[in-house]
């Protein structure tokens, strides 16, 4: 087998990724131990993999809630894999960026941390110097735009580190094992696998082809499978703009318009600039109704602070002509509406993938936000090759609560993948319970755990949950310390509610694999 760090390869998985898991299994069958469900001697214990749907800030917050219960009640220990979407990645990459953060103890100060990171500061600078990097440079999307603007905006943090860094921990065994997710730009709708593009620690690519590269290559110029030029990773900051891309869908294209001149009046120390609000990324009545907001926390003031600095820094000072430069290099992406820019890694591979796919011919690639696609990453989990048997899905869209499962029914129906039936009977709107269970075939098909944000169970009635939808609007972009805490305790109260059945899948998952033991 060719080498993976300077040629594409066909596998299943990454020989890291089966490290990892293989050594979780030994703080999973420890947790199910101490909750009193024994797995035996010579079986596995079950694949449990979570999952954080998109949703941007209440996406990321929500999530965090969630795991934090899930680890608090000693659940969190029999998972083997987290996957996200959009604003869930955001959580995930952050928290993936500290040493033992699955356990508690670290997740409790966690939350603390981001209660102070995302509440809101009247004053704020864009990192220019990484706009101006990656615009003076040869490679440039709205992503990089995107990511060192809005969602910096968002998170209020640059976050330096690299993806590929996270091998170690992973391998550990003493966290989950980590799957981030995009999809190609112009594939959006389409129900293809192989639409769907992966980030792991340790591989990137097209899990339709099984076609990986290692994760510090994503981004250097191979041809035919081979590597030609190597690039430099990019950092987390990047790739939690490149997650959460919503933006690369066409109906948002008049929002980042007039972000782009709000940026310019930003550059040239206009005060009376204000930072535009999305509207919310996924849900069909925000699309619809694109009603225009008045909220005071998604006013952004341009810092004059900020060209003072450069005043007094040399080493910050920016020409006019790298300005220019840099603002039509954005032009230039804007008109072209070009987001995701990636070297093709299977550019001209007409021995590894079929020769009538448009990858072959394709020297870049786009990639945008999967949220697009299906609002959570069931694609990535539900292949026979991570033998998932239990999944347990926290949904933060708004709209319709069901809307991520009806979307992977038809997609794994289309794709010929086992997916666990759907009654319509299940459809509730507004939800009634903070759980709902879709029964596999206890072999192929995985049970699926459905966990819908606000519910009816954990929030009370119909009205408080229309008023908790407005409330924390995909378009809301910070959160003071009560809204931090309110959204905490409704994802937590989800868990803690469910706590009996997560037990019960999990003791029936052993169940079965102790009698194929026996067997």
């Amino acid at each position: 087998m060719a080498s993976i760090e300077e040629n594409v390869d066909i596998v299943d998985r990454s020989e890291g990724e089966i490290k990892s898991v293989n050594a979780r299994k030994i703080k999973v069958k420890e947790t199910l131990s101490s909750l009193g469900i024994t797995v035996g001697q010579h079986s596995d214990p079950p694949v449990i993999a979570v999952l954080g749907s998109g949703g941007g800030l209440r996406a990321m917050v929500g999530l965090m809630g969630s795991i934090s219960k899930l680890s608090e009640l000693n659940l969190l220990g029999a998972a083997t894999y987290i996957a996200g979407v959009s604003g869930s990645t955001w959580c995930m990459s952050s928290l993936y960026s500290e040493k033992n953060w699955s356990d508690f103890s670290v997740l409790k100060d966690l939350e603390n941390r981001l209660r102070e990171q995302i509440k809101w500061e009247t004053k704020r600078n864009y990192p220019w110097e990484k706009i101006k990097e990656k615009f003076l440079g040869k490679s440039y999307s709205l992503t990089d735009f995107w990511a060192y603007t809005f969602v910096f905006h968002a998170l209020n943090s640059v976050n330096e580190g690299k993806l590929s860094s996270h091998k170690e921990m992973c391998e550990s065994g003493e966290d989950p094992y980590p799957i981030y997710s995009t999809v190609r730009q112009h594939h959006i709708h389409e129900k293809k696998s192989d639409a769907w593009f992966e980030f792991t620690p340790h591989t990137s690519g097209f899990p339709a082809y099984k076609c990986y590269i290692n994760t510090e290559n994503l981004g250097s110029k191979f041809k035919e499978g081979h590597l030609l030029e190597k690039q430099p990773e990019r950092d987390l900051s990047y790739l939690q703009g490149l997650w959460g891309s919503a933006p690369g869908a066409d109906w948002f294209w008049l929002f980042f318009h007039d972000m782009y001149h709000k940026f310019i009046q930003w550059l040239i120390g206009d005060e009376s600039n204000e930072m535009p609000s999305p509207e919310g990324n996924l849900d069909e009545s925000n699309k619809k109704t694109r009603r225009k907001r008045n909220i005071n926390q998604s006013h952004v003031t341009p810092s004059r602070e900020g060209n003072l600095e450069m005043a007094k820094n040399p080493h910050l000072r920016t020409s006019w002509w790298d300005i220019i430069k840099v603002t039509k290099n954005i032009a230039y992406c804007l008109a072209k509406w070009e987001w995701g820019t990636t070297n093709n890694f299977l550019y001209q591979c007409k021995d590894k993938i079929p020769e009538d796919s448009d990858l072959v011919d394709k020297e870049l690639i786009h990639l945008v936000d999967a949220g697009l696609e299906i609002n959570t990453p069931y694609p990535l989990v539900l292949p026979p090759l991570r033998k998932v048997d239990l999944i347990l899905s926290f949904d933060f869209s708004l709209g319709d609560p069901f809307r991520t499962v009806k979307k992977t029914a038809e997609y794994c129906k289309e794709n010929k993948i086992p997916f666990p039936e759907i009654p319509e009977e299940s459809f509730e709107r507004p939800p009634k319970k903070s759980c709902y269970i879709f029964k596999g075939d206890g072999n192929e098909t995985p049970d699926v755990m459905h966990f819908p944000l606000f519910n009816i169970q954990t929030c009370g009635d119909v009205h408080k949950i229309v008023r908790l939808s407005i409330k924390y609007a995909t378009s809301v972009l910070s959160y003071d310390g009560s809204k931090m805490d309110d959204l905490l305790d409704i994802a937590k109260k989800n868990v803690e509610s469910s706590l009996d059945l997560i037990r019960d899948q999990i003791q029936q998952c052993v169940q079965r694999s102790n009698k194929k033991e026996m067997s």
